[in-house]
C-alpha cells in the first residue's frame, strides 16, 4: 500500500478510476456543493421591495398618500398604480441584467479536470465531492482541498491564500507538502490528486465565512453616471421648488402647487442614470457570452469600443492550434547531407527521444497537454519509452526532458527551441557516430531552422544524453553535454477566418501587433499569411530599447518573435503610457501579468490555464482573433447604446422642465396634472431602459476611429442632440397647451398636451435611435422593444381622445377631432425636422 493510501485508505480504490456518477451523487448529498459562500440569488420579493424603498419611490408614495388624505382617491389609486409598475418594470430589467452578470461569472469560471466512470472529463468545481480525483496542470486553479497521489514538479502559487509570496514545491506523502488548498494556483508541473475537503469545510470556505459580502466595484462608467446625476440633482430639485413658487404667486392653488413640487422632483430627478449603465452593460455583455466572448467584468465590455491596440499571440489565437508532425529531420541530414530516409534508425531515435521529452496525452486528456506533445505521440515510432523523472517546459530555458532508464543506463531525451537546445550541445549524432559540434555547425542547423520556420512550420530540436550512475536531480546538471538528434518540424494552420477579421479590425482604426515566443520565421509566415505586414524585432533585441520606442513599434504593428514574459509585460505597458489603450491575448500562467496590466486582458477559454482566465477581463470561448474582433464591434454597439439611451433621456427631461417653466413664468396653469407627469414618468423609464437597449448597430461601428476614453461622456454632439431634442419636445407639448389654453380651457388643453407629449416622445425616440444613418422601416420592426413601447405610447394617447372615462380620471378634458387631428399630426411630423437635419448633415460626416 502507497503511503498516500495510509494516509488515506479509500485513494487507494480511486486512484486508478476516480468516482462513478453515483458515487459522487452520494458524496454530494452529504458534504453540499463544492462553494465559497457565493451570493444566492434575491428573491423577487425582495427586489421589488427595495425598488419600492427608493427614496425616490417613497417620495411619489408621499404624493399618492397626500392625494388619498385630501380626498382625491381616483388620483392616489393611480399613482399607487404607476408606483407598482415603474418598480416592477425596474426590478425585472435590473434582475435580468443582474443574472446576465452572473452567468458570465459562471461561464467564465475556471472548470476542474476529473475523473468520473473512468473518464476524465471537465466539471463546474461546484461539482466536486471529497475522494474525487482531479488532474491539476500548469495554470489550474486548485478548485478543492486536495491530497497529492502523483506529482511531477509541482510547483504551486499559494499567496491568495496564506499570504506565501514565493511559490512552494509540493510532493506526494510530504506532510503540509502533500497537501493543496483551495484557491492556490499551479505554476509549474503536473499533479493527480484526492478531493479531502469542499465548501464550507475547506480551507477557503472557512476564509470565506470570515469575510463580508463586499459591494461589486463600480466601472469608471457608473461612477461618472453618478457624477452627471449628481450635478443634475441639483437643476432637478431647483426646478421643482422653483416653478411650484411662481406658479403660487402667480395664483395658482397652494394645495395643487405642492403635489406638482411632489410631482416634479420624482419626474425630473434623474436617479434612473446609474442603473441605465447596469441594465445595458449587462445586458450587453450577455450578448457578447452568445458570440463567444465572456465579459468576465463590466468595465471590458464598456472599454472594448476604445481598443486602440490589440497585442495578440499566435499559437491557437491566429492559427488553429490543431498541431501536427509534418516532418522529421535527423541530425545527419541537416549536417552530413543524408538521404532523409524516413525509415531510418536515426530517425526513429529522433522521435523517441522527443515522446521522452514529451508528456503522455493518456486517454481522452489529450487535449489538456501540449498540441505539440500530442503530435509527437500520434507519429509513429517503434516503442515510447517511459520517463522516470521529467522536467515540464520552461519558458525561461525554452525546453523539456525526461529520463528513462535502458538495460540499467539512464537516457536524457530533450526537446525545444533549436537556440536553447543547441546552447547546451556539444556534439551531433551521424549514422550512430558521435560528431563534435562547432560554432559553425550551430549556424548550419540554424539556418535549416530558419528555412523550414519561413514556411510557416515551427521547429523544434531534438537531443539526447546518456548518463552513468544515478542522475542528479538538478535540471542545470541534468541538461547539459547533450548530442544533437535532429529537428521536429509541426505545422499549424491559420484559422479561415482570421484575415477578415484583420481587415475589419484595421478598418476600425485598430492596430494589431503579435507578440510570440516562436522563431521570427514562423511567427513572419503565420502573421503575413493573416495580413499582418509589419517590421520584424526579437526578443533581445528590444531589450536595449526604451520604452517610448517601444511603444511606438508596437503601436505601428509590428512583429516581435522569441519574447519572454517579461518582454510582453513591458510592451503592453509601454504602449498604455503612450496612450493606447491595450487589448492583449494569452493563455498561459506567465501571460497572467500582461493580461492583467492591459486595458482588456483577453485569455482563452479552451485552450487558456484558470490562471489566465482569472486574470483576463474577457474570455475567447473558441480560443478564435475574429471572436475578438466581433467583440468589439459588439462592444461599440453596446456603448453606443448607452450614449443614445442617455441622450434620449436626458432629452425627455429637459423638454418636461421646459414646459413646466415656460408655463410658470407665463402665468398660466400648468400643461400637465400632477397624476400626468407620472404618466409621464412611466413611459419615460419604458423608452430609455428597455428600448434604447434592444437598439441594432449602425453598421459603421468598425469603419469609425476607436473612440477617445478621456473625452467626455456628454460631449458637443451628445449635448446638441439633448437640446435639440428636448426643445423639439416642448415645443410640441407646450404649443398645444398654450395655442388651445384660450379657446378649449385648461383641462381640454391638457389633454392635447398630454396626447402630443405620448405621441412626440414617440417619434423622438425612433429618431434619436440612430445617429449616423436615416431610420429604416427593417431597423425599426427589428427592434421589437422599441416599436412595442411606442405602438403602447401612441395606444394611450389614441385611448385618452376616444374613452372619455379614462380622460377623465387623468383630469384631462373632452377635444373635439379637429384640434386632436392637428395636434397629433404635430406630433407625428415636427419632430421629424432631426431626420431631415441628420440627413442633410449625413454628406459632409461622411467625407470627414
Amino acid at each position: 500500500m502507497t503511503e498516500a493510501a495510509q494516509i488515506h485508505p479509500l485513494i487507494e480504490a480511486t486512484a486508478t478510476r476516480g468516482l462513478t456518477s453515483a458515487q459522487a451523487a452520494t458524496r454530494r448529498a452529504v458534504s453540499g456543493p463544492n462553494s465559497f459562500g457565493q451570493i444566492k440569488d434575491e428573491p423577487l420579493w425582495k427586489a421589488l421591495f427595495e425598488s419600492l424603498t427608493e427614496p425616490l419611490v417613497v417620495l411619489l408614495l408621499v404624493v399618492g398618500i397626500l392625494y388619498a388624505i385630501l380626498g382625491e382617491l381616483r388620483d392616489a389609486a393611480i399613482i399607487f398604480g404607476v408606483i407598482v409598475t415603474v418598480a416592477g418594470v425596474e426590478t425585472w430589467t435590473e434582475r435580468r441584467a443582474g443574472r446576465a452578470i452572473a452567468a458570465l461569472s459562471k461561464l467564465s469560471a475556471p472548470k476542474a479536470l476529473a475523473w468520473r466512470d473512468g473518464m476524465l472529463v471537465e466539471l463546474a468545481p461546484e461539482e466536486l465531492v471529497p475522494d474525487d480525483v482531479i488532474l491539476l496542470t500548469a495554470g489550474s486553479r486548485v478548485p478543492a482541498d486536495t491530497l497529492l497521489l502523483e506529482a511531477d514538479e509541482l510547483l504551486v502559487d499559494e499567496s491568495l491564500v496564506t499570504g506565501e509570496s514565493q511559490p512552494v514545491e509540493h510532493a506526494p506523502g510530504a506532510g503540509d507538502r502533500g497537501d493543496l488548498k483551495a484557491g492556490t494556483h499551479v505554476v509549474r508541473g503536473r499533479a493527480v490528486a484526492a478531493v479531502t475537503a469542499v465548501g464550507a469545510a475547506s480551507t477557503l470556505g472557512r476564509i470565506a465565512a470570515l469575510v463580508k459580502e463586499a459591494e461589486g466595484q463600480k466601472t469608471p462608467l457608473q461612477n461618472q453616471m453618478r457624477e452627471l446625476a449628481r450635478a443634475l440633482l441639483v437643476a432637478a430639485v431647483a426646478v421643482s421648488v422653483l416653478v411650484p413658487a411662481i406658479g403660487f404667486f402667480r395664483g395658482q392653488p397652494l394645495k395643487q402647487m405642492v403635489l406638482t413640487a411632489l410631482t416634479l422632483a420624482f419626474a425630473t430627478i434623474p436617479e434612473e442614470l446609474p442603473i441605465l449603465v447596469v441594465i445595458v452593460l449587462g445586458l450587453g455583455s450577455l450578448r457578447l457570452a452568445r458570440q463567444g466572448a465572456i465579459v468576465r467584468r463590466l468595465i471590458a465590455a464598456e472599454t472594448l469600443g476604445a481598443t486602440t491596440l490589440i497585442c495578440t499571440d499566435k499559437t491557437g489565437t491566429l492559427t488553429e492550434n490543431l498541431m501536427s508532425l509534418a516532418s522529421v529531420v535527423s541530425a545527419s541530414e541537416v549536417l552530413g547531407g543524408g538521404d532523409g530516409d524516413k525509415r531510418s534508425p536515426q530517425l526513429d531515435l529522433v522521435k523517441r527521444m522527443a515522446r521522452l521529452a514529451s508528456e503522455t496525452p493518456a486517454g481522452d486528456g489529450s487535449r489538456f497537454v501540449d498540441p505539440m506533445d500530442v503530435a509527437v505521440w500520434r507519429a509513429p515510432a517503434s516503442d515510447g519509452l517511459e520517463a522516470k523523472l521529467r522536467f515540464s517546459f520552461d519558458s525561461s530555458r525554452r525546453l523539456a526532458s525526461g529520463l528513462a532508464q535502458i538495460d540499467g543506463a539512464f537516457v536524457l531525451g530533450v526537446k525545444g527551441a533549436p537556440e536553447a537546445v543547441l546552447e547546451r550541445a556539444i556534439g551531433w549524432r551521424s549514422d550512430g557516430v558521435v560528431e563534435p559540434l562547432d560554432k559553425a555547425t550551430r549556424e548550419l542547423v540554424l539556418d535549416k531552422v530558419s528555412g523550414a520556420a519561413a514556411e510557416g512550420g515551427r521547429v523544434l530540436a531534438v537531443a539526447s544524453r546518456s548518463l552513468t550512475g544515478t542522475p542528479a536531480s538538478d535540471r542545470d546538471q541534468v541538461e547539459r553535454d547533450l548530442v544533437f538528434e535532429g529537428l521536429l518540424v509541426f505545422s499549424d494552420p491559420l484559422r479561415p477566418e482570421v484575415p477578415g477579421a484583420v481587415i475589419e479590425l484595421k478598418g476600425a482604426g485598430v492596430a494589431i501587433t503579435v507578440i510570440s515566443g516562436d522563431q521570427a520565421p514562423t511567427a513572419v509566415a503565420i502573421a503575413r499569411e493573416a495580413g499582418l505586414v509589419g517590421s520584424v524585432f526579437t526578443g533581445a533585441e528590444i531589450d536595449g530599447w526604451s520604452d517610448d520606442a517601444l511603444a511606438a513599434r508596437a503601436a505601428e504593428g509590428s512583429i516581435f518573435a522569441r519574447v519572454r514574459p517579461e518582454d510582453k509585460l513591458r510592451i503592453v505597458r509601454a504602449a498604455q503610457l503612450a496612450g493606447e489603450v491595450v487589448a492583449v491575448t494569452g493563455d498561459g500562467v506567465n501571460d497572467a501579468p500582461a493580461l492583467k496590466a492591459a486595458a482588456i486582458g483577453v485569455a482563452m477559454g479552451k485552450g487558456g490555464s484558470d490562471v489566465a482566465k482569472e486574470a483576463a477581463d474577457l474570455v475567447l470561448t473558441d480560443d478564435n482573433f475574429a471572436t475578438l474582433a466581433r467583440a468589439t464591434a459588439e462592444g461599440r454597439r453596446l456603448y453606443e447604446n448607452l450614449r443614445k439611451a442617455v441622450r434620449y433621456y436626458l432629452a425627455i427631461k429637459l423638454a418636461l422642465i421646459t414646459v413646466t417653466l415656460v408655463a410658470a413664468v407665463n402665468g398660466s396653469p400648468l400643461p400637465f396634472a400632477p397624476v400626468q407627469i407620472v404618466i409621464l414618468e412611466l413611459f419615460m423609464d419604458l423608452g430609455a431602459s428597455i428600448a434604447f437597449v434592444h437598439q441594432a448597430a449602425e453598421s459603421d461601428e468598425m469603419k469609425r476611429p476607436p473612440r477617445d476614453p478621456k473625452a467626455r461622456f456628454i460631449d458637443r454632439s451628445m449635448l446638441t442632440g439633448i437640446v435639440s431634442g428636448g426643445l423639439t419636445l416642448a415645443v410640441i407639448s407646450g404649443g398645444a397647451f398654450l395655442v388651445s389654453l384660450p379657446m378649449l380651457g385648461v383641462d381640454s388643453a391638457r389633454t392635447l398636451a398630454l396626447v402630443s407629449w405620448m405621441v412626440g416622445h414617440a417619434v423622438l425616440g425612433i429618431v434619436m435611435g440612430w445617429e449616423r444613418r436615416p431610420v429604416a422601416l427593417k431597423d425599426l420592426i427589428a427592434n421589437q422593444a422599441m416599436l412595442g413601447w411606442a405602438g403602447a405610447a401612441a395606444a394611450f394617447a389614441l385611448a385618452i381622445l376616444l374613452l372619455p372615462g379614462l380622460a377623465g380620471v387623468l383630469h384631462a378634458g373632452p377635444v373635439n377631432p379637429l384640434p386632436a387631428l392637428i395636434a397629433l399630426s404635430a406630433s407625428l411630423v415636427v419632430p421629424l425636422w432631426l431626420e431631415a437635419a441628420k440627413r442633410l448633415h449625413l454628406p459632409s460626416r461622411r467625407q470627414d
